[in-house]
């Protein structure tokens, strides 16, 4: 394929509208809200272009791509320029896959345009030959959930490109209740300019209107409570209650945290928290949260709740009617040392 002077550029998905005139997509990320906004803007702008014939294709390890391959060579004097778009879903990229892929950068020709969505792609897959042929033309654009620190800024992005204004307590607010929920963020987020058009909406109208749609995994639940953020921590534990959690899982995860942190703890006695990190490959983005909570807590006090958390475990075998949800709040004060540390 013909090179270019043009560099592959990475975007996240509410810059799209700027980026808008290459052929090739690659939508990382599997939030539902960014991944429609780009692909809604996508299709529309490719259909303008004279792209009418629209492919969509589902991609699992039994997909045809001998299909894919013909549309990109079916292509004759009366044919229409093609854009074909594939969906991997939650399927991650295999050996198999990439293969796949690497065949139809082969085959791709300037009536065909692109659009690709993934969950993610790792460093060691951005040097596959697909990626590298496509490198020069490929806009990469940026489809996860914000997430707590990012969130702010989104919202400031979003408000702005909606021309609407909001006071920024009420932005905090609004970042409390939807975090991880970005379709119901902006649907709250047009109700609001609806019923208050043409002035800056206040904290107390933001308030009076909004619904906890918060969504959260136990991941978030555990990193709350490693930061020490007690408000953060009792929120997200009570939605994961509301979303019907099973607790078992939440205690299965939090049971393998605490035994990770009392292994460092242990490593760190005899060598420093770096190497202790780098032996249970810690990533560098919690080293510092793990750090500081290390730090300030005693591993009696990982012990003792770790030893809580059993007992829990054992009285819910026993009674399925245990108030589980109390002694989970119960013991994730006890982790973060407000009952004891």
């Amino acid at each position: 394929m013909p090179k270019n002077n043009v560099v592959m550029i990475k975007i996240n998905a509410d810059q799209i509208t700027n980026h808008l005139g290459s052929p090739y997509y690659l939508l990382v990320g599997s939030d539902p809200y960014l991944q429609h906004y780009a692909q809604t803007q996508l299709r529309h702008t490719f259909k303008q272009k004279g792209f009418d014939e629209q492919l969509t294709y589902t991609i699992d390890n039994q997909t045809d791509w001998s299909t894919i391959y013909d549309s990109c060579q079916a292509l004759n004097l009366f044919s229409n320029n093609t854009l074909i778009f594939l969906d991997f879903g939650d399927n991650a990229l295999n050996t198999a896959l990439i293969t796949k892929l690497n065949t139809l950068s082969d085959v791709l020709t300037p009536e065909i345009a692109l659009i690709i969505s993934l969950n993610k792609i790792t460093k060691t897959q951005e040097n596959a030959t697909w990626y590298k042929a496509l490198n020069d033309k490929l806009v990469v654009v940026n489809c996860v959930t914000p997430d707590t620190l990012q969130l702010p800024h989104w919202i400031k992005s979003h408000l702005q490109h909606r021309q609407i204004s909001i006071e920024p307590q009420a932005i905090e607010l609004l970042c409390y209740y939807y975090e991880g929920n970005l379709l119901a963020l902006t649907q709250i987020i047009e109700q609001l300019k609806l019923l208050y058009p043409n002035h800056t909406i206040s904290y107390d109208q933001v308030e009076n209107n909004i619904n906890d749609s918060a969504v959260f995994t136990p991941y978030h639940w555990i990193d709350a409570m490693v930061a020490n953020k007690s408000k953060r921590a009792t929120h997200i534990l009570h939605q994961l209650k509301m979303n019907d959690l099973e607790p078992l899982i939440l205690m299965r995860i939090f049971q393998r945290e605490l035994i990770l942190l009392i292994n460092l703890k242990k490593s760190s006695e005899k060598k420093s928290l770096k190497q202790a990190f780098d032996e249970y490959k810690i990533w560098q983005n919690k080293r510092a949260l793990y750090t500081a909570y290390l730090t300030r807590c005693d591993i009696k006090n990982l012990f003792t709740t770790l030893a809580k958390l059993t007992d829990i475990e054992i009285g819910l075998k026993h009674d399925s009617q245990l108030q589980i949800w109390d002694n989970l709040t119960s013991l994730m004060m006890q982790f973060m040392g407000l009952n004891q540390c």
